[in-house]
Formats: C-alpha cells, structure tokens, sequence
C-alpha cells in the first residue's frame, strides 16, 4: 500500500476528522440508514418486496418515518415505489450501471480539474488523511462512505454546488454497483493504490495527470462492474 505523498505541508497532530456529534439522526435518516445497510449488504436482494409493517415493527418506528425513508432511497435508486403494489428493492442492470458511472467520469473529472488550482494545503491534508484512514477498512460498506469522503474531498474547492450535489446523487446510485465489485473482486487495495496515485498528482498540481488517473479509476471499475453484471 502506498505512504502518504510526502510533498504535503506539514500539519499539527491531531485527525483532520472531527469526531461525530452525539445528536441523534431522526427516526426518518435512522430508517434510511438501515434500510441502506441491509440492502447494500445484501440482506435485502434486489426485486424484494419492503414489507412496511414488519420493518417498522423491526426498527420500532412508525410508518411516517418509514415512508419518509422510502421516497429518500427511490431518489437516490435504491428503491422503487409502485402505488399499488408497494415498494421494492431496484434491480441492479448493465443499462444503469454504464449510465451511472458515465456521467460519475464526466462530473467528476470535470470537478477535480475546477478544484486542483483552488485546493489549500489544509484541504490537501484532509484528503490525505481520508486516504490513510481507508487504507486500515476492510468492511465493505464503511469503504463505501470512505471511498466517496475521500473523492469530495478532492473535489470540494471546485466551487460549483450544483455540481457536487448531482455527483453526491450519482455516487448514492452507484453504491449498491460497486458493492458487487468490492464482495467479488479484489478491490480494496487496488482501489486504495489507485487513490494514492490521484492524490499524489492533485498534490503536485498536475492536473492533466490527476483527471486521466481518476477517468481511468472510475471507467475500469464500471467496466468490471458491466462484465459481473454479464456472468
């Protein structure tokens, strides 16, 4: 696994991760939040019908934050609500996937070239510390939330909102895809080797370099997901 890039500034002791508040979510990000977790874990198999009743009961909500949790992981594809016949879990399909990852390449790299010039070194630093936390995760779905922490953090000086909120929704689509990769391939330490690479270039303000190592990082991991989808 690589070091972290040693032409960063130096920095304090201390993680650049604050550590989580204490509030509590609400009880309709609770339900989201489980609910994701099961699906991404597989728990939950695509084409499966979400029983209402028995998931309230399961997670001691009512329905009104269920529901809630719902309409929130349609948007994001986890899910697909028929009026009449419930809701159910997305089928995961090649025509999605290559959409999905398509337009991740052409936001993202469009992103990081805005953002390369504007990054500060504190910025730098906090990428550089995500990087390090993700090289010790081996549980598949925190990965995930690292592996995007990780990408914005890269991409947060772009100033371009929209931008980074249809990349936000983009990545929530693409979560249950890339899970297919990280359960049957190895992923992680490729994944992580491939980080290090793109940060060290974002370091040296190489910008050509930094967007060909990220389109080359998203476009194989697509690819890799279409050929599962295919077997």
């Amino acid at each position: 696994m690589r070091k972290p890039v040693n032409n960063l500034p130096p920095r304090e002791l201390g993680s650049a991760f604050s550590q989580a508040e204490a509030a509590h979510p609400t009880a309709s990000a609770f339900a989201t939040e489980r609910v994701r977790e099961a699906i991404l874990n597989g728990d939950i198999q695509p084409g499966q019908r979400l029983q209402q009743h028995s998931l309230a009961a399961r997670l001691g909500l009512s329905h009104v934050p269920l529901r809630e949790a719902f309409f929130r992981l349609q948007s994001e594809g986890f899910i697909t609500i028929n009026p009449r016949r419930g809701a159910f879990v997305a089928q995961l399909t090649k025509a999605d996937a290559e959409e999905i990852f398509e337009l991740r390449a052409n936001l993202e790299v469009a992103a990081l070239r805005a953002s390369i010039p504007k990054l500060s070194p504190e910025q730098l630093i906090v990428a550089n510390d995500i990087c390090v936390s993700a090289d010790a995760i081996h549980d598949y779905a925190k990965y995930g939330e690292v592996n995007w922490q990780f990408h914005r953090a890269l991409y947060i000086a772009c100033q371009r909102p929209r931008t980074l909120c249809l990349i936000d929704t983009l990545w929530r689509n693409a979560s249950r895809y890339s899970m297919l990769l990280r359960h049957r391939d190895p992923y992680l330490q490729k994944s992580q080797q491939e980080h290090w690479d793109i940060l060290e270039a974002v370091s040296r303000r190489s910008s050509e370099q930094a967007c060909k190592l990220l389109k080359a990082h998203v476009v194989v991991a697509s690819k890799r997901i279409v050929a599962l989808l295919k077997s």
